[in-house]
């Protein structure tokens, strides 16, 4: 049986990151190494390794805001195929979140790539429906809005809801139904 590490990644575990998100996404060398140099910030990944290796990943990009509220964006969640079904993601996932509201965040946002994650996200990360995908009413910085352009349009077969979990004491109600419009689908 495999012991799993669950640790924050950094920047000497870009090759790793970058094939795993390689091979579960099958996005190129262009697409990861713009992710890298326009979202990378140090603590924004979470990782579980197996014997070294990587066997599941996950991102937690800060830099929104709504209504005030300092927001954070789970992207890019992954685990190789040989380690899922041991709740290494749910792990990644749980990390990201205690990470996000230990330093401040109010909200974590995501956008499942396709409807049938929604459900996992809900049980697994107690995060429900609340933004719109595209529009106005989310403000980010221009980073995000570069690799935004880089990534095209957004992708009709995504859903059309981001769901999110808040911290603590933070009451999500008036943002609901707000665009979100960078969602890099």
């Amino acid at each position: 049986m495999d012991t799993y590490v669950l640790r924050p990644a950094t920047e000497a575990d870009f090759p790793s990151l970058a094939r795993l998100w390689e091979e579960v996404f099958g996005d190129g060398p262009e697409f990861t190494s713009e992710f890298f140099r326009l979202l990378w910030t140090p603590g924004c990944c979470r990782a579980a390794f197996a014997h070294g290796d990587i066997a599941a990943m996950g991102f937690c990009l800060r830099g929104p805001t709504a209504r005030g509220a300092h927001c954070g964006y789970i992207y890019a969640m992954a685990t190789q195929e040989a380690h899922r079904g041991r709740g290494l993601a749910a792990a990644v996932g749980r990390a990201l979140l205690a990470d996000a509201f230990g330093t401040g965040l109010d909200l974590v946002a995501t956008l499942p790539a396709e409807e049938s994650l929604n459900a996992w996200y809900e049980s697994r990360l107690g995060m429900s429906p609340c933004f719109m995908k595209g529009g106005e009413g989310v403000s980010f910085p221009q980073s995000w809005l570069d690799f935004a352009d880089f990534c095209g349009g957004h992708d009709p077969r995504t859903p059309q809801t981001l769901l999110a979990a808040a911290a603590p004491g933070f009451d999500l109600s008036p943002l609901l139904g707000l665009g979100w419009e960078c969602c890099f689908d």
